[in-house]
């Protein structure tokens, strides 16, 4: 994570593995159909804050025709026109959706003509730049659910690597420093709270940090295909954050 007020992006090193949706493509059956269960539950939240942005949906109409989604994506070969070697899978899944929402609008069209759905609130020229109470189209609401859900996970997985190994007191520093609202707390108030030294705070934020940031990168590296990829992902990550 980067401090407070800066951008911080990662290293790239290693070798770049095979990628959680490039996994998908070779699988065929149950495996085929599990996989893709795995994908859907990790991006179902962006994914579904896309579709009520851009169809002016409640919450649960969006989960409901997210669902409607995922069964295209395992009736269809959703997946295998997804080439790994072309970019990144948030970018890929925008295409999907909007490709999806087009074909939702033109199905509420034709049903309102034909008189059949009264639900119908809006024809496929009225929406074409829809926007939220923010004013953020359904590309920047997704990517902000994106950003947010990856973090969230990568913090939660340092909590649970943390506690595990019996520090929970190190990722209570991190979060109390990272999550304060407003500005963060200086060293001494947080030494002094935990009965530590402010070298202690630096260390445990330090080691949390650390921890954090391999665990983002793990999250980031199942979305992209390419060093670069990874690098100006990890940089787009880190730039939204406070």
């Amino acid at each position: 994570m980067a401090e407070r007020g800066k951008k911080e992006p990662d290293p790239i090193s290693g070798v770049f593995p095979t990628t959680i949706w490039s996994q998908v493509r070779p699988l065929s059956g149950s495996a085929r159909a599990a996989a893709i269960e795995t994908l859907a539950h990790r991006y179902q939240g962006p994914a579904e804050a896309f579709l009520g942005t851009a169809l002016g949906l409640a919450p649960e109409a969006a989960r409901e025709l997210f669902q409607q989604f995922f069964v295209r994506v395992l009736e269809t070969d959703f997946l295998e026109r997804a080439d790994p070697g072309r970019g990144r899978f948030r970018a890929f899944l925008k295409v999907a959706l909007r490709r999806f929402w087009t074909d939702e609008l033109r199905r509420r069209a034709a049903e309102k003509r034909g008189g059949g759905a009264a639900e119908v609130a809006l024809d496929a020229d009225d929406a074409l730049e829809p926007v939220d109470r923010k004013g953020r189209g359904p590309d920047e609401v997704l990517d902000d659910a994106w950003r947010a859900s990856l973090v969230d996970e990568a913090f939660q997985r340092t909590r649970r690597e943390l506690e595990s190994a019996g520090r929970a007191a190190v990722f209570e520093v991190f979060r109390e420093y990272y999550l304060a609202p407003g500005e963060a707390p200086d060293y001494r108030t947080l030494a002094q709270k935990h009965e530590l030294s402010t070298t202690d705070v630096s260390n445990h934020l330090q080691r949390a940090k650390r921890a954090f940031r391999e665990h983002l990168r793990a999250l980031v590296l199942d979305t992209v295909s390419s060093a670069d990829d990874l690098e100006h992902e990890l940089a787009w990550v880190f730039a939204g954050r406070p």
